[in-house]
């Protein structure tokens, strides 16, 4: 049907105002819709001085007939609800909702889904793409009918089918409610939704369809399971967004989160379920290194890396793969069925572990094949094995067509996987699909450079897969709230950017969380835009956001919030984007500012106002930031005195600290090295001392650490030690243990050409005792400048680089260092110094 370009609009009287054009159908604050010829008909008063005209009405059996038949979500249902709880916000009067064979006795209609006087008026939703669906006026009222799995005879019956729900009809409704109510969902609990009062509803004829730029708008784990949909989550929320019920546990359905095509591709297989359906084949699966390292830890998902240079493994996962799928599910040696494999495709990916080039490089395989090359390794800092992946995927996407014919592998590009092969001799065949996992986006989505480099990775994955996009695209928000609060307002700039190399399935957004998830909820804006810009990329995130500020907190107080959210915006394209580093720094004048912008919200808001309450949520994490930046602005690269030994003065390596000297030593002050400026709970004391010999240091808590010999070395406490000596900042060195004396070590050369962190770094004569009870740990350590190649014995008052860190496991942890670090712990332009004392001081 023919477009209309110009604006549809009606008329809506709010409480206290009349606004024409209250649904203009092109608002900047809704995603755009493809506007269709409506039928001409009478404008229809759905709602008249208050009182309601009309019905709800849909076919209450419609989907209870198919519920054996389809295994989906609903959508009529919750669609006639959704409306239903707008309506009676918006008026304080429920609406009567009826079933549509009782449709004759209401002046008025709202119909929703499909039904016969749905198809009367020409909406076949069987023609509506996936998801899609229609708002149509006719004489008697309105339709909102959509796309639904759920009227579907036998879809997603099959075994391991895995396609997600389409829910056409529920998403028509919130856009119903979105755009002819005004009702706006930021964020679950009591006070995120904006509701304002109606006293008029007139529809003028109107005619509109809409669906999903891409099929899969993913980051409900984060969203969810992080934040409310948990118990601790659930404390930590309440107290900022209300009452948390189960109607708040599918809030991500009024953003539209979704998505039909079966996910593919995660870390896959788990490597504790496939070791231990293999235990004699743990060298086939797990990587043994050259130098002997064999990379297999039982205890954690990390640490663990896959033998993909032995094909072999691929054989064995063949034969897994075919005991999954010829089961239906049921033998699932790989946790297969959680980690993406459905009956479309096959998912394999890299555990959370990033393998150093210098573990593979002198690889028999690899040199024999020519797997890894200088011009390899100058392509980026993870791409010296691109080929070495490109070679394993294609096998093993060859034999998944010959085994499992019909079915694709889906890689995920990740760490290691992240650049694409580029040897002809490994081209990717046809049943091959990649989740491209690019950190920085969509933070530096508008850095030309490094918007620049994501491109070229995407293009030489579609040119590795015979001029096929890359299907899905994992995004990080990162930590840091100045970029939290902006970076989902850029996501719809990705798919422009991307062009032809990026598909249309699916966007994940990783934001970069645990428990209780703060940057969802405290950052909805952008949390907001970011799922949105996935419905429809061309939709003007940032206008949407400065229309959102008066409506939903009152105009003197949007106002001064609106401007705050501007200065954001604009401080990070100044300072920030296209900053390196972990860090990123505002002028104090601009901070200042922006609390003044915020002082004036928080005075200027009615007190005990829903307002009010709304504002509590916002201001929530703007303390903490500004007090980090202040101090990162303010910082002061700590020095520290190691104190020297005299002749006199001996230590017994025992872990009790109980030599006389040690009460004489100062400790090193301990702080939060992300910058907050807020003092340990946990206060530990570190103090340090030195002879020609090397360095000894004495490490006290007053707390029980974490110690379980049966969880991963990382889940216990720690104590990380990383020096750089001189001042150069040459190469670094790292030496951490736990309680139990478990330990690692590496050490990493910056200059004057970066090299590969290297993990197999030994130190021959590093010493360590601990000791600990139910109230505290002490430990001991001895470090010989032996250790240090190429690196002279310190003299009096030398000088080096240095960060000790602190790492609370258990249910009360903390991080806390000698650095202010930013969360980077080898980040070395942060580091401290400690200073080499003269004789006894």
């Amino acid at each position: 049907m023919k477009k209309i370009f110009c604006a549809i609009v009606g008329i809506i009287t709010l409480a206290g105002e009349v606004s024409l054009g209250a649904y203009d159908l092109n608002t900047p604050e809704l995603v755009p819709v493809k506007l269709q010829t409506p039928e001409a008909h009478a404008p229809v008063k759905l709602i008249e001085n208050g009182k309601q005209n009309f019905a709800i009405v849909y076919d209450t059996k419609a989907e209870a007939r198919m519920a054996k038949k389809n295994r989906t979500k609903k959508s009529i249902g919750p669609a006639v609800a959704a409306i239903a709880d707008a309506i009676e916000k918006c008026t304080g009067q429920k609406p009567v909702v009826a079933d549509v064979k009782d449709a004759a006795k209401y002046t008025c209609l709202i119909v929703v889904g499909d039904n016969g006087i749905t198809r009367g008026n020409g909406v076949d939703v069987s023609k509506l793409p996936p998801q899609g669906f229609a708002v149509r006026s006719f004489e008697r009222g309105i339709i909102i009918a959509g796309n639904d799995s759920s009227l579907i005879e036998g879809y997603n019956m099959k075994p391991l089918e895995g396609r997600g729900s389409s829910l056409g009809t529920l998403y028509g409704a919130y856009d119903f409610n979105e755009r002819f109510l005004g009702v706006r969902y930021y964020y679950p609990g009591e006070y995120g939704t904006l509701a304002p009062k109606i006293e008029n509803l007139t529809i003028s004829p109107v005619h509109y369809e809409d669906a999903p730029y891409f099929d899969q708008r993913n980051g409900w784990f984060y969203c969810m399971n992080c934040t409310i949909n948990n118990p601790a989550g659930k404390k930590f929320w309440e107290p900022y967004l209300g009452k948390i019920t189960k109607k708040d546990l599918k809030f991500l359905e009024s953003w539209r989160m979704g998505g039909t095509i079966p996910r593919g591709c995660t870390h896959c297989p788990r490597p504790e379920r496939i070791a231990k359906a293999y235990p004699d084949e743990l060298k086939t699966i797990f990587y043994t290194s050259p130098k002997g390292k064999f990379w297999y830890n039982p205890k954690a998902h990390i640490g663990n890396y896959f033998n993909v240079i032995d094909l072999k493994f691929a054989d064995l996962l063949i034969g897994s793969y075919k005991k999954f799928y010829e089961s239906n599910g049921k033998v699932d040696e790989g946790g297969y069925r959680s980690q993406g494999c459905s009956q479309t495709y096959v998912s394999f990916g890299v555990c959370d572990t990033l393998m150093p080039d210098s573990e593979v490089m002198n690889d028999p395989t690899v040199r024999k094949l020519g797997l890894m090359t200088e011009k390899d390794l100058a392509r980026g800092d993870t791409a010296g094995m691109a080929n070495i992946y490109a070679r394993f995927h294609q096998y093993l996407a060859k034999r998944i067509a010959e085994e499992l014919p019909g079915k694709k592998l889906y890689i995920m590009a990740y760490y290691n996987v992240k650049y694409a092969g580029t040897d002809p001799r490994w081209t990717l065949p046809p049943n091959t699909e990649v989740d491209l996992c690019i950190g920085g986006l969509p933070a530096k989505t508008r850095d030309p450079k490094r918007m620049k480099a994501a491109v070229r990775l995407a293009k030489e994955w579609y040119e590795s897969l015979g001029n096929r996009p890359v299907q899905k695209l994992w995004l990080y928000t990162g930590a840091n709230p100045f970029v939290n609060a902006v970076c989902g307002e850029f996501v719809g700039d990705i798919p422009k950017r991307m062009g032809k190399y990026l598909g249309r399935q699916e966007m994940f957004y990783d934001h970069c969380i645990s428990r209780p998830g703060e940057n969802v909820w405290f950052h909805y804006t952008s949390s907001y835009c970011a799922y949105r810009s996935m419905w429809n990329p061309d939709w003007d995130a940032a206008k949407a956001v400065d229309l959102h500020w008066e409506p939903f907190y009152g105009k003197e107080t949007g106002a001064a919030l609106r401007e705050f959210h501007q200065m954001l915006r604009e401080c990070y394209r100044k300072y920030a984007l296209n900053s390196e580093g972990p860090g990123i720094l505002y002028p104090m004048a601009e901070i200042r500012k922006m609390e003044t912008l915020l002082a004036q919200a928080k005075k200027s808001v009615k007190p005990g106002s829903v307002e009010e309450k709304r504002l509590k949520v916002f201001l929530a994490p703007w303390g903490k930031a500004f007090a980090a930046m202040k101090n990162q602005l303010s910082y002061e690269r700590p020095v520290y005195q190691v104190h020297q030994l005299l002749d006199s003065e001996t230590v017994t390596l025992d872990g009790t600290g109980s030599e006389p000297f040690w009460s004489q030593v100062k400790a090193m002050p301990l702080i939060d090295p992300r910058g907050s400026g807020i003092a340990p709970k946990y206060p530990a004391s570190v103090k340090l001392a030195w002879n020609k010999s090397g360095i000894y240091g004495l490490l006290e808590t007053s707390y029980a650490p974490a110690a379980d010999k049966s969880k991963d070395f990382w889940a216990n406490d720690t104590w990380e030690m990383i020096f750089s000596p001189g001042m150069k900042r040459e190469t670094e060195f790292q030496f951490v243990f736990d309680p139990l004396k478990n330990q690692f070590l590496g050490t990493k050369r910056h200059l004057p050409i970066p090299q590969p962190f290297d993990s197999n770094w030994k130190a021959p004569g590093f010493k360590v005792e601990s000791k600990f009870d139910s109230e505290k740990w002490t430990a001991e350590f001895f470090i010989p400048f032996s250790v240090f190649p190429d690196t002279k014995v310190p003299r009096p008052y030398d000088t080096w680089h240095c960060n000790i860190v602190r790492n609370k496991m258990g249910e009360n942890r903390e991080y806390s260092g000698s650095a202010m670090s930013l969360g980077n712990n080898h980040n070395l332009a942060m580091f401290g110094i400690i200073k080499f004392a003269g004789k006894g001081e």
